[in-house]
């Protein structure tokens, strides 16, 4: 926490605090003195009121060097959440830590605690990137004799290690004894080659803290308070990880979730997790019910969509609409209704109203392709679909576009702030430079921007220009962390290709994530935690959503939760898309009329 925060007499925490009193939930969450979950339906301002009650807590509750750990479902978030608090005067520091779970178990568990603790980490700390994974996975199928595609036995494995914890029990082995064998034999190989993975991290994370009070003390004594949000994607380590230091250790809990958000069942996220947590007799549930993103028809339809009320009300006056299109003539069809009507028809519906606010939702990849063509087709500017200038969303390259936002006029209003670019970039090499090399990386850093602040200058010219100010060498250390310097070559590649990022500014990169003028081709999936003006779900068929083999109410659960999603992005206008007819990758014809979902919701019209 800065300490401007104590010479502030009326700090920034407390003037948000009063448009939390309007809302009973809110006010509720805010002013809770235990362990705290909020349940959080969409568009209930859960982000707002999770950061003012963190300002709160670093300014009334913990004292320095005492600290607090906000841990949440990605980097994305993480970097959401940095962003509110720097508004409100708190800062990442060593004392105030915010990231992933990942982050947070290497950070301040398996580094300052695994050798103290007999566990052994390879030295240095390599973390394997994805071609090195599939590389030992692929070999101890080979030995194994496994006949099977490699990305379906990477999500086996995946899930079956982030689900089962206990590699003493018996069921440990009796659920799958052959993905039991593919993890043990993959664990071994990538261990004694000098790596771990990501699920290493938390792994190792969890062992050391379930079987170590000591270690469960220390943290209490530097974490008094930890905070989760998007808890119900985050799975059953981190679930593990809060029993033991919240309810073992004595750490207080403030977590925000919505189970029916969950829509990661397949890197192991359960939302039963977060149910089961709020039921707890030592924690405070507190429902946030008020819709202040959707329309009225949006609210109650999305009720409908996912078979459950939830007591869901709007906070605003507007009704928003939803509106059904049949395309009988195929996905074709579909994406012309799109971009020829559903579009134009939007633009001019509402003044002012631009493509950015504007998304079209999509299943999958063949998806994607079609309506990316047929934007295309139109000279519609665009972001996401299968765009040839994408790049790894990594921290790193986030970064990198908050350092052009910066560059390109954010210097003026400090938004975002120096200090958290600053410290971001030294944080990455924290570990491995002392404090000569950390002076030398900061002033390097420092330097560059204040003499990069031109919005007109070539995204190629600023990176040339940032490997040439001493910091190629700094990038090329990044061997502990691979996937990161490879993101950083492939921004650097696309930047340097006329028909990819070429032609694009420092102050077009700054922006280009939700830029205004450009249409929003998003998956279901990746549209969590967004909001558009207008949502537009294209390829509703039976058969697609929910897929054919989901037959069963409990397989239908979390594809009714992404339609849910879905639908919940939109602000005033929701179009749903469908021909009642597709077929598949072998041309297979399944001509079953709309999903059940839709059918559903118009019934309900």
């Amino acid at each position: 926490m800065s300490e401007r925060n104590y010479l502030n007499p009326y700090p920034a925490y407390l003037q948000a605090a009063n448009e939390l009193r309007k809302n009973p939930g809110q006010w509720a969450a805010y002013e809770s003195i235990g362990n705290c979950v909020m349940l959080a339906g969409p568009g209930s301002g859960k982000t707002k009121t999770l950061t003012i009650k963190i300002a709160r807590l670093l300014h009334e509750d913990i004292k320095p060097p005492q600290g607090l750990a906000c841990i949440t479902y990605s980097s994305e978030c993480a970097r959401e959440l940095r962003t509110r608090l720097e508004k409100l005067g708190v800062f990442e520091s060593r004392h105030v830590f915010v990231g992933t779970v990942h982050g947070f178990c290497l950070q301040h568990v398996l580094i300052p605690y695994a050798r103290l603790a007999g566990l052994s980490l390879p030295d240095p700390l390599v973390v394997a990137d994805e071609d090195t994974r599939t590389l030992y996975l692929e070999r101890i199928t080979r030995n194994l004799g496994i006949n099977e595609r490699i990305g379906d036995i990477k999500s086996r494995m995946e899930r079956y290690r982030r689900t089962y914890l206990d590699r003493e029990s018996r069921e440990w082995r009796e659920k799958d004894e052959e993905t039991a064998a593919i993890i043990e034999g993959f664990e071994t190989l990538l261990h004694e080659s000098g790596y771990i993975d990501f699920d290493d991290m938390v792994l190792m994370g969890l062992r050391l803290i379930k079987e170590h009070a000591w270690i469960r003390k220390s943290l209490r004594a530097k974490f008094p308070v930890i905070v989760v949000d998007e808890y119900q994607d985050l799975g059953a380590p981190l679930h593990q990880i809060v029993l033991s230091l919240c309810f073992d250790a004595g750490v207080r809990l403030v977590a925000v979730g919505d189970p029916d958000q969950s829509i990661y069942g397949f890197t192991g996220a359960n939302p039963e997790l977060l149910k089961e947590l709020a039921a707890l007799p030592t924690v405070e549930s507190i429902p946030l019910q008020l819709n202040y993103r959707c329309g009225k028809t949006i609210v109650s339809t999305s009720q409908v969509a996912l078979g459950e009320d939830r007591g869901y009300t709007a906070a605003g006056d507007h009704d928003g609409e939803i509106t059904f299109w049949e395309c009988p003539n195929g996905i074709e069809e579909q994406v012309s209704i799109i971009c020829d009507s559903i579009i134009p028809g939007a633009l001019k519906q509402v003044e002012n109203r631009v493509l950015g606010d504007i998304a079209v939702l999509y299943i999958d990849k063949r998806d994607a392709n079609i309506i990316t063509q047929a934007v295309k087709a139109r000279e519609l500017k665009y972001v996401g679909g299968d765009k040839d200038d994408r790049y790894p969303l990594t921290p790193l390259t986030r970064w990198l576009e908050d350092c052009a936002a910066w560059c390109a006029g954010g210097w003026r209003e400090g938004t975002p702030h120096l200090s958290s670019l600053v410290n971001f970039w030294c944080g990455m090499f924290k570990q491995s430079s002392g404090g000569a090399i950390q002076n030398e990386l900061r002033r390097k850093i420092v330097n560059f921007l204040w003499a990069n602040r031109n919005p007109d200058q070539s995204l190629k010219q600023w990176l040339d220009s940032f490997l040439a100010s001493g910091l190629q060498d700094a990038i090329n250390q990044l061997t502990a962390k691979p996937e990161e310097k490879r993101s950083f070559e492939s921004l650097y590649q696309a930047a340097s290709e006329q028909n990819r990022l070429g032609d694009q500014t420092v102050g077009g990169f700054g922006k280009y994530r939700g830029a205004s003028d450009h249409l929003n081709l998003v998956t279901l999936h990746s549209s969590k935690g967004l909001e558009f003006d207008v949502v537009i779900i294209m390829g509703l068929d039976h058969g697609r959503l929910p897929a054919f083999s989901a037959t069963s109410v409990e397989s239908k659960r979390e594809p009714r939760r992404l339609f849910y999603v879905g639908i919940t992005r939109a602000k005033h206008e929701v179009h749903l898309v469908y021909s009642g007819w597709y077929k598949d990758i072998y041309g297979r014809l399944y001509n079953n009329g709309p999903s059940e979902f839709v059918q559903e919701v118009r019934a309900n019209a």
